[in-house]
C-alpha cells in the first residue's frame, strides 16, 4: 500500500528565493515527487502571498490533515515553504513528527523518516537562516527602491499584466478572475471551477490546465 502524503506549496513576498519559483511549478515538482517515490498524493494545499507567520490557512490544513492520520507524509518543494525563521520551521518539523508523520522536502532532497533524515534537516534548516538574513537584507533595500520608484516587484498575478513597469488589469485574464469569483460565490468547489475553465478552453498564465490549487490561489489574492 502506498504512503498517503499531503503537498504544501506557498508564494512567499518575504523570501528571496521561494519568490523565483511559482506556485504551478512548486505544484508540478510535488507531483513528481509522489508518483517517483510511490506516494498517494491526497492533496495540495496552497498559501499564496502570504507572509512568513506560521498562521496561514494552507498550512495549517496540511497539519490538520496529518493530525487526522489522512496522510502521514508532508511534502514540499523547499525548506523555506515552511517558514523563513529557523525557530518556527523547527517548531513545524517537531509538530510534523508529533503526527507519527515525515516531511519531505524536494530541493534539499531531505526527509524526516529518519534519524539521520532528521540531523540533515534541522542542520540545513540553521545554515539555511545563517545564509538568508544578509541576503534579505541586500533584497529589502532593492525593492525598496523599486516601489519608491513606483515600480512593481515579482512577476504579475493572473488578472495582471505589466506595462512601462506599472501593474495594470489584463482584460481577458480579469474576465477570468472575475468568472472564478461568480462561480465560488454560487457554490462551486475548486474542482468544479477549474474544470469549467479546462472545458472552455481557458488556460493559465503558463498555458497549462486549471488545478484546484491555481484557483484557490486566485480567490486568496482577492482577499489579501
Amino acid at each position: 500500500m502506498r504512503t498517503r502524503a499531503i503537498g504544501y506549496i506557498r508564494f512567499n513576498t518575504d523570501s528571496q528565493s521561494i519568490n523565483k519559483v511559482s506556485l504551478d511549478f512548486q505544484s508540478d515538482k510535488i507531483w513528481a515527487y509522489a508518483n517517483l517515490n510511490n506516494f498517494e498524493l491526497v492533496d495540495i494545499f496552497c498559501d499564496g502571498c502570504k507572509s512568513g507567520n506560521t498562521e496561514r490557512d494552507g498550512l495549517k490544513q496540511s497539519l490538520s490533515m496529518l493530525d487526522k492520520s489522512v496522510a502521514s507524509a508532508l511534502i514540499i518543494y523547499k525548506l523555506d515553504c515552511l517558514s523563513c525563521s529557523a525557530l518556527d520551521a523547527l517548531k513545524l518539523i517537531a509538530k510534523i513528527e508529533s503526527y507519527s508523520a515525515s516531511l519531505h522536502s524536494i530541493v534539499e532532497k531531505l526527509d524526516t523518516q529518519s534519524a539521520l533524515g532528521k540531523f540533515f534537516v534541522n542542520m540545513t534548516v540553521s545554515l539555511t537562516q545563517l545564509e538568508r538574513d544578509p541576503i534579505s537584507e541586500r533584497t529589502a533595500l532593492a525593492m525598496s527602491s523599486k516601489r519608491r520608484q513606483g515600480q512593481h516587484c515579482g512577476s504579475p498575478a493572473y488578472g495582471y499584466q505589466m506595462v512601462n513597469k506599472k501593474l495594470i488589469p489584463h482584460p481577458s485574464e480579469s474576465h477570468v478572475v472575475s468568472l472564478i469569483n461568480t462561480m465560488k460565490a454560487d457554490g462551486a468547489t475548486l474542482k468544479m471551477i477549474a474544470d469549467e475553465l479546462n472545458n472552455q478552453g481557458i488556460s493559465t498564465k503558463r498555458n497549462s490546465k486549471w488545478q484546484p490549487t491555481q484557483v484557490s490561489r486566485i480567490l486568496a489574492s482577492k482577499r489579501n
